[in-house]
């Protein structure tokens, strides 16, 4: 007899009670479309609320500014990224398979987690000057105060990602909402006060991170009663499954903004303004995939492989429809629209966002394969099409950016990013076997005989 917490994974039981309501939902499609309507929501709200702050940034800052607060953000990020060593990915997928009971997936997530933080911190105030030795004494104080409080982004993740393999979307989502709401607060403060300054904006942003990490774990403990129990073969399962899956993490991030990064480095700040505001502006579609890959990840870590298959199908023509469509349509607007948001002086940014928007259908499209591929225990194959992608994009920029500046930046990056694309589906067809034809095609990938109730929500805790 199991008990919730140390029950075996839902692949190996023919049915499992929903925790939340008393109307079961069936099936990996009704699990993926009740999955998806909360997550979506949120997601859009996100997305607005980054709509809202990047252009309030940008006005309250102009271009020379937000140059500066770019610079200030991505050397941190980027050695969060790396210290993260894959445990969301990892956290997630072992809740939901139930290898370990709740407690003991907690215990040693935090664990190396704090552990991550130190080695996080040390490191930080080391590279971030050497980084950004074309700066102002000002960003670079401000990069280090930054990398200081980077512990609470990566701390504040792994409650949310216990909740997510719990399958608590909704929690896991108000959860999300916290930083991105205390920022844009924030802002909105400044612009009434209508002074701000580098420093101003980056106090919001490091306000939002502790507060998600106070509302992250107020959350959990109201939810689940922990024990702190170490135990070692959880420590090692999570971190061999989060080291396969921070190779893909590391190389994603890398193609993502080493075009920032390395902007940063050559061009004048005011450049790096207006690439930020192109790559803000493309990037706005991909809510939907986003949202798309949260569930897939959650909802495949605790459903049958065919179930699992069928889901990540599902998300992945979904997104396509939308990227396809919104794509079109945001091509023939970003003159106006970039114009209206960001004011005339960021109409500099029209060429490189239109140049980034086939980049970011394919972008979108392996957010869904890469979290597809980590439900099936696959967390390493997202790492070989971003290994290649980020080749890709350190040559791209090393041919283009001296001539094109952050236009050959722009080039290189969507080059990388259908590249990556290209790169999995092979993948998916050779390791995993599921075709093209099965992600486009709504007729294969059959469900498993029976309906599979999906367990949606949290589980009582202690129960």
């Amino acid at each position: 007899m199991f008990s919730p917490q140390e029950s075996p994974t839902l692949r190996d039981q023919p049915s499992v009670v929903s925790a939340v309501g008393t109307r079961p939902v069936t099936g990996a499609h009704a699990a993926f479309r009740h999955g998806l309507s909360s997550t979506l929501v949120v997601q859009f709200g996100i997305l607005a609320l980054g709509a809202f702050t990047g252009t309030a940034a940008a006005r309250l800052l102009g271009p020379q500014g937000r140059g500066e607060l770019a610079a200030v953000l991505l050397w941190p990020s980027m050695l969060s990224i790396m210290a993260s060593l894959g445990m969301n990915q990892a956290i997630v997928f072992h809740t939901g398979q139930r290898r370990f009971s709740f407690s003991e997936v907690w215990s040693a997530s935090t664990l190396m987690g704090l552990a991550q933080s130190a080695a996080l911190v040390a490191a930080g105030l080391v590279i971030v000057p050497v980084a950004l030795h074309a700066y102002s004494p000002e960003v670079k104080r401000l990069a280090q105060i930054y990398v200081c409080s980077s512990p609470l982004l990566l701390l504040s993740g792994y409650p949310g990602s216990l909740l997510q393999g719990k399958l608590d979307l909704a929690a896991f989502n108000v959860i999300r909402l916290v930083a991105p709401l205390t920022y844009a607060a924030g802002l909105g403060v400044l612009i009434l006060l209508g002074r701000a300054s580098v420093a101003t904006v980056l106090a919001c942003q490091i306000v939002g991170l502790a507060l998600m990490l106070g509302g992250a774990y107020a959350v959990l403990v109201r939810k689940v009663k922990l024990h702190f129990t170490l135990r070692r073969g959880a420590l090692k399962s999570l971190a061999s499954y989060g080291w396969k899956t921070q190779l893909a993490s590391i190389s994603s991030y890398i193609n993502q903004r080493v075009d920032q990064l390395v902007l940063s480095l050559f061009v004048a700040p005011q450049e790096l303004g207006l690439y930020v505001v192109a790559v803000t502006v493309s990037t706005s579609l991909g809510f939907l995939p986003q949202a798309s890959a949260i569930v897939t990840l959650a909802s495949g870590a605790n459903l049958a492989r065919g179930d699992a298959r069928a889901v990540i199908g599902r998300a992945f023509r979904f997104s396509l429809l939308w990227l396809f469509v919104a794509s079109a349509v945001l091509f023939a607007v970003a003159p106006w629209l970039i114009t209206l948001a960001f004011g005339a002086r960021f109409a500099g940014s029209t060429l490189a966002c239109r140049i980034l928007l086939p980049g970011t259908v394919a972008l979108g499209l392996n957010q869904v394969l890469y979290d597809g591929a980590r439900a099936l225990d696959a967390p390493s194959l997202p790492s070989y099409a971003e290994g290649v992608a980020a080749v890709l994009t350190c040559v791209g920029l090393l041919l283009l950016l001296p001539s094109l500046g952050f236009v050959g930046a722009a080039i290189a990056s969507t080059a990388a990013y259908t590249t990556s694309l290209g790169v999995m589906l092979v993948l998916y067809r050779s390791r995993l076997g599921f075709g093209l034809r099965e992600l486009l095609s709504p007729c294969t990938g059959l469900l498993a005989k029976g309906d599979l109730q999906l367990r949606l929500g949290s589980e009582a805790a202690g129960s």
